[in-house]
């Protein structure tokens, strides 16, 4: 993308489906790169990502129709300009190697170690390599009970290691340089709680049917529009909108239109229950990150997790 002064910063973004990201972006004609890590939230009102990783403004990109996405303005208002803003999806998931400072609640226990980030809330196991054994030595000073988390600086690495149990590799902290513990200290981030409107609610199951993401057009997925009384949603083939009134913890669905796409089974099955499960929803309740859709009897018709949060 375009840089002043410079020929140019190349941006490489990993997302996960957990809300954790990494960005590297490199600036081109000299030997300067810088990593970041966070969690991204979608503003579905925009179709922009946010990249929540502690710049002040954080990164935004306008989600384009075909999966890339382009850089906004700081303001968050689209970039008018023909040169290149854009980022193109790779074909496949090929995460770098982040290389940062970071911060994070460490707790050691059953001879392994865990690092929680507190910019992302992203919880890692800790190779026992490189500065590993400062770390553990400072924990074991400063924590006050046993198995206790404390919060801790390093400089270090989120690298792909082989799994303590299982086959095949998992993210993992990698300290190369001990900075130091911070006792009686936690992280300041406060996890964002999901709100009924504007959030992204992925569809895990309708009545006994769950839903695993299969050979689908679309991930099954509700949203409710956070400015007028509309939701929009699919288990995986049509779209369908409607009418959506809520009125304290009381729901009503007035399914409406949808595509009109052919849809293979089990999905086609699917897309009709859907239609008769927000048929019988009375009210809804948030859990953390999951929502419950209860018909009048209070059943749990439909279970949802929070993917995006506003």
């Amino acid at each position: 993308m375009p840089a002043a002064p410079g020929p140019g910063v190349r941006h490489q973004l990993d997302l996960w489906p957990d809300q954790f990201f990494q960005l590297r972006r490199s600036w081109l004609g000299r030997d300067d790169s810088r990593d970041m890590v966070g969690r991204w939230h979608v503003d579905p009102g925009r179709r922009a990502l946010v990249l929540e990783g502690g710049e002040s403004p954080a990164p935004q990109f306008e989600i384009l129709g075909n999966g890339n996405l382009r850089m906004l303005d700081p303001q968050g208002q689209r970039i008018e300009s023909a040169l290149p803003y854009e980022l193109d999806r790779a074909e496949s998931f090929a995460p770098f190697e982040p290389k940062l400072t970071l911060r994070g609640m460490v707790l050691y226990f059953a001879d392994a170690a865990r690092f929680t980030e507190c910019r992302s809330g992203r919880n890692f196991p800790v190779a026992m390599e490189a500065d590993f054994v400062a770390l553990q030595r400072a924990y074991l000073e400063a924590r006050q009970l046993p198995q206790t988390p404390v919060l801790a600086t390093v400089e270090g690495r989120i690298a792909a290691r082989p799994r303590m149990e299982g086959e095949g590799t998992q993210s993992t902290v990698v300290v190369d340089r001990f900075v130091a513990v911070h006792p009686g200290a936690a992280c300041d981030r406060v996890e964002t709680a999901p709100s009924l409107r504007n959030t992204y609610w992925r569809i895990m199951r309708l009545r006994n049917v769950d839903l695993a993401a299969g050979q689908r057009r679309r991930e099954p997925h509700l949203l409710l529009l956070a400015d007028q009384p509309r939701f929009a949603g699919t288990v995986g083939c049509n779209q369908m909108l409607g009418g959506a009134e809520i009125t304290g913890d009381s729901i009503r669905f007035r399914p409406g239109p949808s595509t009109m796409m052919a849809c293979p089974p089990p999905i086609d099955a699917e897309e009709r229950l859907f239609v008769e499960v927000l048929g019988s929803v009375a009210s809804w309740r948030i859990d953390g990150r999951t929502l419950a859709l209860r018909d009048g009897a209070g059943r749990t018709v439909a279970l949802l997790e929070a993917a995006y949060l506003p």
